[in-house]
């Protein structure tokens, strides 16, 4: 099973075709795109999106089509949920061959650092974890505009938290050594027991968008 993510910063004419053959090249079962747009489409894919937005929303200039997350997944969904700012987030249970999983896609602070959508944005997507995750085999997956390992963006604070966060509903970042990655990968323990996992990424010059790709390969450990 391959989980992927990326923010594709937005659609732009002299790069739509490259940015929809690397999404086609990834082929990922499950692909969580932010900062994305409904022009994207995916074939023998199932679709979940944040609301489309309006041109100057929140003062930014968005053009027609576009959202700020989607999730794609090759999984039938079987069941969708709603978030503390559906503007912005997006989440859905999916049944996969590994069984059934909560996908969660996110941004966390659109302005990326600046307070207070940040802060706004973190508080409310965890008060979504409390009521959407217990008991259940969930993924949040997305651009967290956190850095787990190296300089500590936004701040230790944002940090510390997400970390506990994760330790407390049993969540493994599996993107964690991607040094100066923002985007992440945060899947239950329970859904990793007996698999590899193996994350590649792309777009490590930020030539498609300004962001990294990131994906995560998991495999069935067989005897």
């Amino acid at each position: 099973m391959k989980i992927a993510t990326w923010n594709i910063e937005g659609l732009k004419k002299n790069k739509n075709e490259q940015v929809r053959a690397k999404i086609k090249e990834i082929d990922a079962d499950i692909f969580v795109l932010t900062e994305t747009s409904k022009e994207i489409s995916l074939d023998n894919y199932s679709s979940h999106s944040s609301s489309l937005l309006e041109k100057g929303y929140e003062g930014i200039n968005y053009k027609d089509a576009e959202n700020r997350t989607t999730i794609w997944s090759k999984f039938p969904i079987t069941n969708t949920f709603e978030t503390y700012d559906n503007n912005t987030t997006t989440c859905v249970e999916l049944q996969t061959t590994y069984g059934n999983l909560i996908v969660y896609g996110t941004i966390i602070g659109v302005f990326a650092n600046r307070q207070p959508k940040f802060d706004n944005d973190l508080n409310g997507q965890v008060e979504d974890f409390k009521k959407i995750f217990p008991n259940k085999q969930v993924a949040t997956i997305g651009d967290f505009n956190i850095i787990f390992k190296g300089f500590a963006y936004p701040s230790h604070k944002a940090r510390e938290k997400m970390n506990e966060v994760f330790t407390e509903h049993k969540l493994t970042i599996t993107t964690t050594e991607i040094e100066n990655n923002i985007d992440h990968i945060v899947i239950s323990d329970d859904f990793l027991k007996d698999k590899t996992t193996e994350i590649s990424i792309w777009n490590e010059d930020k030539i498609l968008s300004d962001h990294i790709g990131v994906c995560l390969t998991l495999k069935k450990i067989t005897e």
